[in-house]
């Protein structure tokens, strides 16, 4: 917990400084390109450095450059094509988009790091994502801030809407560490003042509501989990533990060939096992997929 304590101090530090865009005639994507080639130097350093205090050093300065960068005006639009080791995402309807990243600790976990870039032309409105993942008491039930943030590298966002109000389905990896790995669905929105938080208990899973799905299983599978727009819905491997004496034992689980899925409906995202009925197309079988 010493070294979570210090790389969080920093990070909240580096990301509570609001910045106002510089004004300028055009877009000037040679500067940002230039600024480009020193974060591709600080994330290959964030994953690669042997020296834990390097890999910390390193962290902070991306966060420090990425800051510079995105005070370009229109830089929302610019891709840091070279960031290989940094995840980027949009939704559909260009609100916002979301960096994540991660730190490996000497003791084998991930500490995530991350920022929220609002589609803002005047200014520079980001938000850093402070990930709590081991201070929550009980991270499934839980509705947080950014500063609460449950960490994960994001690869996938579906929005949607219900009643007026926008969500965004955040779908993400967490290798917790050298034996389990998680899988992680998130509930993102914004409040009237264009500030997010995550989770909503929208998802029932087998009757229990909770305000976002964790999955745990080992570190040697590959789960599949994304949201599916020909089954609409999110589909997902079932992972179960080979000997049933090992349940409840998540660095056991592996996927056993059948798929469940979230089907949205009234609200809430209902989890059921194998199949989904669309209407209009009759029953598709899940275990094909």
């Amino acid at each position: 917990m010493k070294w979570q304590s210090i790389i969080l101090v920093l990070f909240i530090y580096s990301f509570s400084q609001k910045s106002e865009a510089s004004s300028i005639d055009s877009i000037n994507y040679d500067s940002i390109r230039n600024i480009e080639y020193q974060l591709e130097g600080l994330s290959n350093n964030i994953i690669n450095s042997p020296d834990l205090q390097e890999r910390i050093t390193s962290c902070y300065y991306f966060v420090q450059t990425l800051k510079r960068a995105l005070k370009v005006p229109q830089s929302f639009e610019y891709e840091f094509e070279s960031l290989k080791t940094v995840s980027m995402l949009k939704p559909d309807d260009d609100k916002f988009r979301v960096f994540t990243w991660n730190l490996l600790l000497d003791s084998g976990e991930y500490m995530y790091f991350g920022a929220i870039q609002m589609n803002n032309s005047d200014s520079l409105v980001l938000y850093g994502l402070y990930d709590s993942s081991t201070v929550l008491k009980d991270a499934l039930y839980e509705t947080v801030d950014n500063h609460q943030w449950i960490g994960a590298l994001y690869y996938q966002i579906h929005p949607y809407k219900f009643k007026g109000q926008k969500y965004y389905l955040m779908m993400g990896w967490d290798g917790e560490d050298s034996r389990v790995n998680k899988k992680v669905i998130d509930l993102l929105w914004f409040d009237q003042q264009d500030k997010p938080h995550f989770g909503a208990p929208f998802f029932d899973m087998d009757g229990d509501i909770q305000n976002r799905v964790i999955f745990e299983f080992s570190d040697k599978a590959v789960m599949l989990c994304r949201y599916e727009p020909n089954f609409k819905s999110v589909v997902f491997a079932h992972m179960v533990p080979p000997n049933p004496l090992q349940k409840g034992m998540y660095e056991y689980y592996i996927p056993d060939g059948t798929y469940d899925y979230l089907l949205f409906e009234k609200g809430f995202w209902i989890k059921s096992d194998l199949y989904y009925k669309d209407k209009s197309k009759g029953q598709h079988d899940l275990r094909k997929y």
